[in-house]
């Protein structure tokens, strides 16, 4: 909010001044931007972005700091509040305590009326207009020489205030006490108390002004404003337990709107969860504030399966548009379910091809026999759409290769798109598996063999696969499953 070169103070034989040096976001005296060159003196109160200064006389290393005679402008008494109301107070006393039956009737229906208002609201923005407006028909018995504002969050951000035509007329120094002793404030002019709230409503010709903390569950979301000017009757507690009682229930609408938004995140991001992982991982990652449970990290093993459609370009120029996109969602709509029935991700879609994960996020000690059966099933599930749905069309056939190996893992992406995904050689290697595969064929790295000779039956001897930057690889061609590592085990026994 401070430009690195923002303002420049100068001191003379007439005191101590400012100037602006173009700064992005001004610079503020007495709660006006300056312009030109400006003088000071000990009262003024200097905004920086949100960082208020003031100055002190007396420093023993500078001359006085009064200005001249010429210039001088003579300080107008400043008085702290003279009532508070606990912020938190429920709302049952604000209405009832110590209020005589007319009082309380009128604070109820001013409450009522927002209530009702407040059902229809989808925002912040909509709400802090609503407040503001009900609190001037609130007060209506004032007059027209009132003025209201909404601060939102510990920056103390004005959201709204009223009227737009007259600058706005808030003390940040009797918002901020409120926010930090989360009470409300009744100030009025000439009335001793213990908070100085700066010149700032002197300077507005402000006479009484209340400030509350929209407050629900201690939890402070902001602080809501009213003041009156000269001319206007002063506010009383009374006054001071309607305004709490209308920001109390503005907080409590607040809160809801808030849950409301963590709802609305969680479906969204459950939906896209549930299109990539399984639903017991899906259903707990949609639950988090963000993705912390997936820190991004390197893994020593995890395995890849990789699909793609043989001939698919060929295919797709002698076919119609709709067709293709059609059968290819055919074809996902069979996979996915399958790769996630295994325990495996679906990382990402590319065209016609498909990249699953196994053994990540949620480490998986089965992730290679996992892989194994899933690429068995999604072979067999496009013979069945070959005999099935695609009858009568020239069928997708897919080659599918299963690789294990050392890969990065986590969310990837601007904060608008994050997705969850993998990175690194194996991928690339896995890659090169595929390409070699044939229609209808599975081929396994001799890493995944090697750990699962035992249940895979396979052709002898391996492939030699030539590849561009690997060199020859071996693959092996997959016939069929013989069995599991339990049954291994028990074979033994």
């Amino acid at each position: 909010m401070v430009s690195g070169r923002h303002a420049r103070l100068t001191l003379d034989g007439d005191g101590i001044w400012i100037e602006d040096l173009n700064s992005a976001n001004g610079t503020w005296v007495d709660g006006k931007r300056i312009k030109e060159k400006t003088l000071l003196d000990p009262s003024s109160i200097i905004r920086l972005g949100r960082t208020m200064l003031h100055l002190e006389a007396g420093l023993s290393s500078a001359p006085a700091l009064m200005p001249s005679p010429g210039k001088q402008k003579t300080p107008e008494p400043f008085e702290p509040p003279a009532e508070v109301v606990a912020g938190d107070e429920s709302m049952p006393n604000l209405v009832l305590d110590g209020a005589a039956p007319d009082a309380a009737r009128e604070r109820l229906t001013a409450v009522c009326e927002l209530t009702a208002a407040l059902s229809e609201i989808d925002s912040v923005d909509t709400l802090s207009f609503l407040l503001l407006e009900h609190l001037h028909r609130a007060f209506a018995s004032f007059g027209r020489n009132l003025h209201s504002g909404l601060l939102m969050g510990p920056e103390l951000i004005l959201k709204a205030y009223r009227p737009e035509s007259d600058p706005p007329t808030c003390s940040l120094t009797l918002g901020r006490h409120v926010l930090s002793e989360k009470k409300a404030c009744l100030w009025r002019l000439g009335v001793q108390g213990d908070v100085d709230p700066s010149m700032s409503l002197m300077a507005a010709g402000t006479t009484s002004a209340m400030y509350a903390p929209l407050i629900w569950s201690g939890e402070v979301y902001g602080v809501v404003y009213f003041d009156a000017t000269s001319g206007t009757k002063s506010f009383e507690k009374d006054d001071l337990r309607l305004v709490q009682l209308m920001a109390t229930q503005t907080a409590i609408f607040i809160k809801n709107l808030q849950l409301g938004q963590v709802l609305q995140r969680e479906a969204a991001i459950k939906s896209r969860l549930l299109a990539q992982f399984p639903p017991s991982i899906a259903e707990r990652l949609a639950r988090l504030p963000d993705h912390t449970s997936i820190p991004s990290e390197r893994l020593d093993r995890v395995t890849v399966l990789i699909s793609d459609v043989r001939g698919f370009t060929k295919l797709a120029a002698a076919m119609e548009p709709e067709a293709v996109v059609r059968m290819l969602n055919d074809m996902f709509h069979e996979l996915t379910p399958i790769v996630l029935k295994h325990n495996g991700t679906v990382d990402k879609y590319i065209g016609d091809a498909l990249l699953a994960v196994f053994g990540c996020p949620e480490a998986d000690d089965q992730q290679d026999e996992h892989a194994i059966q899933a690429a068995l099933e999604m072979q067999e599930s496009i013979h069945n759409l070959e005999t099935k749905r695609w009858r009568g069309r020239t069928p997708f056939r897919i080659g599918i290769a299963v690789h294990t190996g050392p890969a990065i893992h986590g969310f990837i992406g601007a904060p608008e798109r994050m997705e969850y995904t993998v990175v690194g050689n194996t991928i690339n290697i896995t890659s090169r598996y595929c390409d070699a595969a044939a229609p209808g064929e599975i081929l396994v790295s001799p890493q995944i063999y090697q750990r699962l000779h035992y249940c895979l039956d396979v052709e002898h001897p391996p492939l030699e696969v030539e590849t561009k930057h690997e060199g020859l690889i071996k693959a092996y061609v997959v016939r069929g499953w013989k069995g599991s590592r339990a049954a291994k085990k028990e074979g033994k026994s």
